[in-house]
């Protein structure tokens, strides 16, 4: 594995090229972009996580996590790359940041075999309708997201091999994802979840290092980052 740090600088040509927020078709050129920054065969197949930062009044920049490293030939941007070879042991606390497409999966109906995938501060919003009619009996937004986002983070913990300790939520956000000249357009949300763990399954929790977590994963979603207490 591979950490990388790309650096966007002053460049106007890559500032154009990505940083356009809030277009249609921005999500899927930063996808492109990350993409670019290897060197694919025809049919390779995606083996990276990445995550957008951006910082007000100067350029954005990217966290990699890759099975191959980035060529390094790119001008205006600045790419520095390390090896990042994690050993985990049972009980290893770790600081951790991760921006997630985090959704729970339930059948459509009674009747058929259709699964439907929902946000997950989506899903509870519902549940706490379902069971207060008065608005005012229901909890806060950032009290919903936060038990929304402490089970699905106990969920993926139990599959992945490791012990939620802390969490706090930021930026529920909604996206979009359009390929330019294609009308279908693919949504989801995120959430910033920070906190501490503890390992409980070393060789499990560094797939997850590796594959992430989540969905949307193409799309700046699923990259775990961490680092010792």
């Amino acid at each position: 594995m591979y950490l990388s740090k790309v650096e966007i600088g002053n460049s106007r040509d890559w500032l154009r090229r990505i940083c356009q927020s809030g277009t249609r078709d921005a999500l899927f050129r930063e996808h492109q972009f990350i993409w670019g920054l290897f060197d694919n065969t025809p049919d390779q197949k995606r083996d990276f996580l990445y995550r957008r930062e951006d910082r007000p009044g100067r350029p954005p920049f990217f966290y990699l996590s890759s099975q191959r490293k980035p060529l390094r030939d790119h001008a205006g941007l600045n790419i520095q790359t390390r090896s990042f070879e994690p050993r985990l042991k049972t009980g290893d606390r770790l600081r951790f940041s991760l921006r997630a497409n985090a959704v729970i999966t339930r059948k459509a109906d009674d009747h058929g075999k259709r699964r439907i995938r929902r946000d997950i501060i989506d899903a509870k919003v519902d549940e706490y309708k379902a069971r207060f009619s008065n608005p005012d009996d229901r909890p806060p937004p950032s009290v919903i997201h936060q038990e929304a986002a402490e089970d699905w983070l106990t969920h993926q913990g139990e599959r992945h091999g490791f012990r939620m300790e802390t969490l706090w939520v930021e930026n529920h956000s909604y996206h979009r994802v359009r390929k330019p000249g294609d009308d279908n357009t693919r949504r989801f949300a995120s959430l910033d979840l920070h906190g501490e763990l503890t390992v409980d399954d070393p060789e499990a929790m560094v797939e997850a290092l590796k594959t992430g977590l989540g969905r949307s994963k193409a799309f700046g979603c699923g990259l775990l980052l961490v680092r010792r207490v």
